[in-house]
């Protein structure tokens, strides 16, 4: 088994950070020239035309860490339903919304809870495990789709901000990597 050291991952933490405080209120950064009249002129507004096109999944925006879980199966409800429009197989669905909880418990961990953070830290990794090998021969696609999820769980400030906090939390933890079928039954 090899050894994974949880290591912030700053540059999309960030990244998701700079893209919420600019879609979730604030609206100064508009274009010097006139744009055409059918194009947003804000971040904002061309999230909110993505999302009604369906180019973007349509994701809840509340100041709840948490978020919205209907069914109380661990994955917020707007994650739920773009997973479930995802052209992938029943296998890999259910590889993603193993992640998709792994994901959600990143922002409602105790984070004075050391061993907490180190069951999490192994349901990432069980987490991660799975979604690739359902994706195997195309590993990188589960590897794209993983990126996409800890995005879009992370979507608003007060939200990116907790993963953040969760990162420096448990950063310098060690967690071994699973081997064999680590999906959930």
């Amino acid at each position: 088994m090899a050894t994974l050291v949880n290591k912030c991952r700053h540059c999309i933490c960030c990244s998701l950070l700079a893209l919420s405080q600019v879609a979730c209120g604030d609206d100064s950064g508009g274009s010097a020239s006139t744009p055409a009249a059918d194009v947003p002129t804000t971040l904002k507004a061309q999230i909110t035309q993505l999302e009604s096109s369906g180019a973007l999944p349509a994701l809840d925006r509340s100041s709840s860490i948490a978020g919205p879980d209907a069914n109380n199966n661990g994955v917020r409800d707007d994650i739920e339903a773009y997973v479930a429009t995802l052209p992938i197989t029943p296998v890999q669905k259910a590889a993603v919304m193993q992640d998709a909880r792994a994901q959600q418990l990143t922002l409602t961990v105790d984070l004075t809870d050391v061993a907490a953070l180190d069951r999490v830290g192994a349901l990432q990794a069980r987490s991660t495990n799975c979604v690739v090998d359902s994706f195997i021969p195309n590993d990188e696609d589960g590897y794209n789709l993983l990126r996409k999820m800890e995005a879009i769980t992370a979507n608003t400030r007060e939200r990116a901000q907790q993963y953040l906090a969760y990162n420096r939390a448990s950063s310098g933890s060690v967690t071994r990597l699973p081997s064999g079928n680590t999906c959930d039954p």
